[in-house]
């Protein structure tokens, strides 16, 4: 009867064990899971990752939504007035009587006006002034811009800058040539300029006028008398000429604008048939020089 009795007592605290054992696995499962879950919850949705993403999209918007490049276009270069195409395409009206120049090699010559003075060269420019060094005209051989930049700097012009040049046609016989106006300084003046390159003459001619009572018109009247010297020597006088120029290189520093200024007026004369007739205008401009052999 005992034994009976005992023997249920086990099967009975058997069972107790075992649902006691499956509570505490279900619980510890519950506790594993609940501790899981915040963790995951904590990873996806951290701060720094947040200030990532946001970084990125800065830094893109950024790059993709501004300039990449400064601004690099050029205004007008300021204090340049625009004179130089309505004064000199097409137009014939320049000086008339005046000194006549034309540079070595040229095919072309053009005049300042008669009270003006032609200087000696430098190098192979040759300048002429008003009586009041306030305007100035430089001349010499073309074939780009060294030579424009030469003839400013025989004038003693510096820190030039330029207008884009145009296409003009120049004097009575058209001659095509490119032109720009100009701003450049004489020692502390501002001096306004142009000039006018003809590469198939051979011939610049460069214009200069004080900003303070420089003639403009003086300058570019002696641009607009620019004619073609014509191809030949009806006169005959083609070693006069060369003469006059040959004999500039070697006279006395005060006489070499003389020779050139004679010089000039006697290629503009070469192809009239009476141009040997007329040299007593070219003697004229020696003031006192002596004639080559080659003119008399």
């Amino acid at each position: 009867m005992n034994t009976k009795r005992l023997s249920g007592s086990v099967w009975i605290l058997a069972g107790m064990t075992l649902i006691a054992a499956c509570g505490n696995k279900n619980k510890d499962d519950e506790d594993d899971s609940a501790s899981a879950t915040p963790t995951s919850t904590s990873k996806s949705s951290t701060p720094s990752d947040t200030s990532k993403t946001s970084g990125g999209n800065t830094s893109s918007t950024t790059s993709g939504g501004g300039p990449s490049t400064p601004d690099t276009s050029q205004p007008p270069k300021p204090g340049i007035d625009p004179h130089v195409k309505a004064e000199l395409d097409n137009r014939s009206d320049g000086v008339t009587g005046g000194k006549s120049m034309s540079p070595s090699g040229a095919k072309a010559t053009f005049m300042v006006p008669n009270d003006w003075t032609v200087q000696p060269p430098k190098g192979d420019t040759t300048m002429a002034n008003s009586a009041d060094s306030k305007t100035f005209v430089a001349t010499g051989p073309y074939d780009g811009d060294a030579k424009r930049d030469a003839a400013a700097a025989a004038l003693g012009l510096t820190n030039c800058q330029w207008n884009s040049p145009e296409s003009v046609a120049v004097g009575k016989d058209k001659l095509a040539a490119t032109a720009a106006d100009g701003l450049c300084s004489k020692g502390t003046a501002q001096f306004h300029t142009a000039y006018f390159g003809d590469a198939a003459d051979n011939l610049l001619v460069l214009g200069a006028w004080d900003n303070a009572g420089g003639n403009m018109k003086a300058a570019f009247d002696s641009m607009r008398a620019t004619a073609k010297i014509a191809a030949g020597d009806a006169s005959g006088i083609g070693p006069c000429c060369d003469a006059l120029r040959g004999n500039a290189k070697s006279a006395p520093l005060q006489q070499q604008g003389f020779y050139m200024a004679a010089a000039g007026a006697c290629d503009a004369l070469r192809s009239n048939p009476q141009g040997r007739q007329a040299l007593g205008q070219v003697r004229a401009l020696l003031m006192g020089a002596s004639m080559p052999a080659q003119c008399k």
